[in-house]
């Protein structure tokens, strides 16, 4: 809670008469709106000069910064003790996240299913010309997104790929349009192998449980296949940091003999990036990746013991 008192110093200077105004303000408007504060202000105003009158909904606050106050901001928070307050011409500038959230709310929107619309409509303001969509759906492949019919405009990050303009325009609509699967190696691999299994399933069954518990104990079984060791020569070891992995002699190991990454390689939405480097130095194809500067320098490590780099 508040404690301690409120003033303000408005001015007003934008032709005609000029006024400062030294306004201590009450608590009982201290949560109100900003609107309640420039109110007062031009009724004082017009009381002084009522030849040359301004209107309320034709003016709004300032900070000496230039910073411009919504007209339902909380007096409050908007100002600060012993501020200069400046009313300019204009309307107030509207408040578009909280139009937004009314928007998001209001029951009589209905949300247009065009691909690339994400817009909100009331059926009477619709007409043949208020969509800008495109006529295909989305394809993901390979880290890149884009819409089928716009095939040339590719973006990697899902904010510049929803700012792919429409190619087409038409009314709104609520009716779902049908999408394209476009499918990646991997995923058209799993269903043919699922197929697979599914078409082994649906062959010859076993009668019951000794049958087949008879036939797994008779099938050979495959011997595995040793995994081939690395060969390291004596005198050297194996370095276990990311992105350097190289084969080094002890004995020329040292505090800047080894440069690699921190922390660990992260794959998410396409994008490659490393967790001890800024997120900002993403890639999304794998060479750009392996070129990212490594950010730290130390002594190889072959994982044996401590690493020699930790405190």
């Amino acid at each position: 809670t508040r404690r301690m008192p409120l003033r303000v110093t408005l001015h007003y200077d934008e032709g005609g008469e000029a006024l400062q105004l030294k306004l201590k303000l009450p608590k009982k408007w201290w949560p109100g709106p900003v609107s309640q504060v420039t109110d007062y202000f031009v009724e004082y105003y017009n009381g002084k000069f009522p030849d040359n009158p301004i209107e309320k909904t034709k003016v709004h606050a300032e900070n000496a910064g230039g910073r411009k106050f919504h007209a339902d901001d909380i007096a409050e928070v908007a100002f600060t003790h012993k501020e200069h307050i400046y009313i300019k011409d204009g309307a107030p500038p509207r408040n578009e996240e909280k139009r937004q959230k009314e928007k998001d709310n209001d029951p009589s929107l209905q949300d247009c299913q065009n691909f690339g619309c994400q817009f909100r409509y009331r059926e009477e303001d619709n007409h043949p010309k208020a969509c800008y969509h495109h006529r295909k759906g989305p394809v993901f492949w390979n880290g890149y997104k884009y819409w089928a019919c716009c095939e040339h405009r590719k973006a990697a990050d899902w904010n510049d790929f929803m700012k792919i303009p429409g190619c087409v325009v038409g009314p709104h609509t609520t009716k779902k349009q049908a999408g394209i699967e476009m499918l990646s190696p991997t995923i058209i691999a799993a269903r043919a192998a699922e197929k697979e299994a599914a078409e082994r399933a649906a062959g010859p069954q076993l009668s019951d449980i000794k049958e087949y518990n008879k036939k797994v104990e008779s099938a050979p079984k495959p011997k595995p296949k040793p995994k081939p060791k690395e060969y390291i020569p004596e005198g050297c070891g194996k370095c276990v940091h990311m992105e350097c992995k190289k084969i080094y002699k002890l004995e020329e190991n040292g505090p800047t003999a080894c440069k690699y990454h921190k922390g660990t390689a992260v794959f998410h939405d396409g994008a490659k990036y490393w967790s001890c480097c800024t997120e900002n130095r993403k890639s999304y194809d794998w060479d750009s990746f392996m070129k990212i500067p490594k950010c730290a320098t130390g002594y190889h490590w072959d994982g044996t013991g401590k690493d020699p780099n930790e405190p």
